[in-house]
């Protein structure tokens, strides 16, 4: 019984032996059935093994690749909507403290008048006045070029100790819709806010500064004739130049769709917020250069009312040079919200 294995093996082979006599190709199939015997697999059994394995191990490749560029794009979905809502949330504060908010007619009647006037790469959506608050240990340097902070510009009455006193000053800020080649970012739109803020002013003698305005920035003149948009409209900016470096655009968010406007849901209809309301920037290429319609708002100037939209690009932080398409609607999340401004006190002005 020990030896029956090898017996049938051995009498297995003999037969084989025997068959390939008869053949044409004697030695080959001789060597064949040695192969056959009890010691392997054919050449085609192996053969099919690899194409089976092929086939279950290419299936489950694609479904592993499948399931981790689908997480990919989940996780940067959630995060660009993380981003998105922050800085919807950031630009409806800052709204919320404006005094007057410009709409489409004005933004083109100041347009030279801003910085980085009519650079091509960066278009003005939002451009408002607000009152900035400046607590009393702001640091600050005063006109003669010493650093202190707000509470010590002036002194307690016959004293040398400091007031403690906090100041609001006036500032202009824009919010720019930007897309160029800056290596620092991401290579999609991006929105940039800047802010130029007035110097503080001595209380005693408005015409007098403790701190120097930012350079490039005057006051609105309310002492003109004319409706507060007339007025607001007729802004100019001061003698002095803008500086970049004192002044500069910090960015708010990134990622934001690049599309262009012709590939992409068109803006929302502003007559359903207002009558009044206007789209910035407008649909020309004088005032939306870029051609991109991801951050626009509706302004109603004379309402002190402000619809903001932003749609950013989840896609961009995967794909350079995705593009939105409605299949892929999902992956360009989108929101806007409605911002009812504090606007002017008609009896102080």
């Amino acid at each position: 019984m020990r030896h029956s294995f090898f017996d049938f093996c051995h009498a297995k082979t003999q037969r084989r032996k025997a068959a390939s006599r008869k053949s044409r190709h004697k030695g080959r199939q001789d060597k064949k059935g040695r192969g056959l015997g009890c010691n392997g697999f054919t050449l085609i059994e192996l053969l099919v093994s690899i194409v089976i394995s092929s086939i279950v191990l290419g299936s489950l490749l694609s479904f592993m690749t499948n399931m981790l560029t689908s997480e990919r794009r989940e996780q940067a979905k959630s995060t660009s909507e993380q981003e998105i809502q922050l800085a919807l949330d950031y630009i409806a504060r800052d709204l919320q403290e404006a005094i007057y908010i410009y709409d489409a007619d004005g933004v083109q009647a100041i347009a030279d008048q801003l910085p980085h006037a009519r650079e091509k790469d960066k278009v003005p959506v939002l451009v408002f006045w607000k009152p900035t608050f400046l607590a009393q240990d702001y640091p600050v340097t005063t006109i003669n070029g010493t650093a202190t902070t707000v509470g010590c510009l002036t002194n307690l009455p016959r004293t040398d100790a400091c007031s403690q006193r906090d100041y609001f000053v006036y500032s202009l800020v824009i919010y720019y819709l930007i897309k160029d080649n800056n290596p620092a970012w991401s290579g999609a739109a991006r929105i940039g806010r800047l802010e130029l803020q007035d110097g503080i002013r001595d209380t005693s003698n408005s015409r007098n500064y403790l701190t120097n305005p930012a350079p490039g920035f005057q006051l609105f003149n309310l002492a003109q004739t004319g409706t507060l948009q007339d007025k607001m409209n007729a802004w100019r900016k001061a003698d002095t130049a803008y500086d970049p470096q004192k002044n500069p655009i910090e960015v708010l968010v990134d990622y934001v769709d690049p599309s262009s406007s012709d590939r992409t849901p068109k803006p929302l209809d502003c007559q359903n917020i207002s009558p009044a309301s206007q789209l910035i920037p407008a649909n020309t290429q004088l005032a939306n250069p870029l051609q991109i319609n991801s951050f626009y708002a509706c302004v109603d100037a004379s309402r002190n009312l402000a619809q903001v939209y932003l749609r950013g690009s989840a896609l961009t932080r995967l794909e350079q040079n995705a593009v939105y398409s409605d299949s892929q609607a999902v992956y360009f999340p989108s929101l806007n919200i409605q911002v009812k401004s504090r606007g002017t006190n008609s009896s102080r002005f």
